[in-house]
This record gives structure tokens, C-alpha cells and sequence, in this order.
């Protein structure tokens, strides 16, 4: 955003410049009546400051259009968040099934394995995570 901030100073500056300079005209046209020359010159700085001004909105647009892709990427990275929550939270409600379904007199390697395999894919997703941040 600085820079759109800078730009517009500019902008600004050239658009002062240009009244500087039409000032400076007219200030010499004084010892004359012509005012078809006073109209020209006129006009002439009214059309700069018209184009600087277009140029301004242009820029206007850019920010806008930046500050709109800021959001859209904030509301990706929001969706994407609560899609790895919801598959670390399948992962957990997948452990407890299968940790229901083990009996107390079976193997308890199994209910053993069943977890870390559980904890292996809730890291996987956890790790999904820190790439997007």
C-alpha cells in the first residue's frame, strides 16, 4: 500500500507543478489582451491536470483490485484452516471407533498401532498447516 501511497504523491506533485506553470503563464500573458491565448492556456493545463487525475484512478483501481486479492487469500487461508481442522477432528473420531471396537482382552499392540497411526496423519495435516502460513 506505500507504494500506491507514494505514487499518489506524485501524482499530486505534478498536478501542482502544472498550476505552477499555468500560473507562470499567465502571469506573463497579463501585459497582453488576447484572450483567446488566456482561454488556450487555460485549457491546456485543465486537460494535464484531466490526464493526471485519470492516471490517479488508475491507481485507485490497482489498490483496490490488491487490497480485494488480500481478502480473497485471508478468506482461502481461513477455508483451508477449517478444512485441516475438520480432517484432524476424522482422524480422532476414526481412533475412537477403532479404539471401541478393540476389546480389552486383544492385543493391546494393536490399540498401540491404531494410535500412532492416528497421531502420523493428524501430523501430516498439522504439517499441510505450516506450509500455508
Amino acid at each position: 500500500m506505500k507504494n500506491y501511497a507514494e505514487k499518489e504523491a506524485k501524482l499530486v506533485e505534478k498536478i501542482g507543478k502544472e498550476m505552477d506553470k499555468l500560473d507562470v503563464t499567465l502571469g506573463k500573458m497579463e501585459e497582453t489582451d488576447s484572450k483567446i491565448k488566456h482561454f488556450f492556456e487555460q485549457e491546456k493545463a485543465l486537460h494535464e491536470v484531466k490526464s493526471i487525475i485519470r492516471k490517479e484512478n488508475k491507481i485507485e483501481k490497482e489498490e483496490k483490485k490488491a487490497q480485494d486479492k488480500a481478502v480473497e487469500d485471508a478468506e482461502n487461508w481461513m477455508d483451508d484452516q477449517a478444512s485441516l481442522v475438520y480432517q484432524i477432528n476424522t482422524e480422532i473420531d476414526k481412533l475412537d471407533t477403532t479404539l471401541g471396537k478393540i476389546d480389552s482382552d486383544e492385543n493391546k499392540v494393536k490399540s498401540y498401532l491404531e494410535q500412532k497411526k492416528a497421531i502420523h496423519e493428524i501430523k501430516k495435516i498439522v504439517k499441510k498447516t505450516e506450509e500455508l502460513g
